[in-house]
C-alpha cells in the first residue's frame, strides 16, 4: 500500500526521523498503518491549498507531507509510551502546530527555506483556518 497522491513515501519520513518505525510497534505502526498518516498529510495540505485532486510534487508539498507525517507518528510514539523518536532532529518542526507548518512549506508570500516552483492548476484559496486548529 501507498499513500493517496504520493507526496512523500514512508521511506522519506523514515529518513527523515531515523526510525523504522514497523521495528518500533509491528502492530500499531505497520507500515500500512504508517502510509495512511501520509494519506492524512496529504489530505490536509490539500485542503490548505484549496484542492481535492493530487498536485504536482514541489519541493515545498513533499518536505510539507514528510514533517506532517512525522508529526503524526511520533504522536502515535508518546501513546504507545515512546517519548523519543525524533532521530536527530530538533524538537522545532515536529513540536510546531499544524497551520505553522503549512504556513511554512506552502505559504505562496511565507520566507521559506524550501524552493518551491508554482503548481499547475492549484488555486492558492485559503480554506477557513479554523479547520486546521
Amino acid at each position: 500500500m501507498a499513500s493517496t497522491y504520493g507526496y512523500a513515501t514512508l521511506a522519506d519520513v523514515e529518513n527523515y526521523t531515523g526510525i523504522d518505525y514497523s521495528t518500533v510497534d509491528s502492530v500499531a505502526l505497520a507500515d500500512g498503518k504508517s502510509e495512511k498518516k501520509i494519506t492524512i498529510a496529504e489530505r490536509i495540505i490539500n485542503a490548505y491549498l484549496g484542492v481535492t485532486t493530487g498536485q504536482t510534487v514541489t519541493d515545498g508539498i513533499k518536505s510539507c507531507t514528510i514533517i506532517l507525517a512525522a508529526h503524526f507518528l511520533h504522536q502515535n510514539l508518546i501513546v504507545l509510551g515512546y517519548d523519543e523518536g525524533k532521530g536527530g532532529h530538533s524538537d522545532d518542526l515536529l513540536g510546531m502546530k499544524i497551520p505553522d507548518i503549512l504556513t511554512m512549506f506552502l505559504d505562496e508570500t511565507a520566507d521559506s527555506f524550501v524552493e518551491s516552483i508554482p503548481m499547475s492548476g492549484a488555486s492558492y484559496h485559503k480554506p477557513d483556518s479554523r479547520m486546521f486548529l
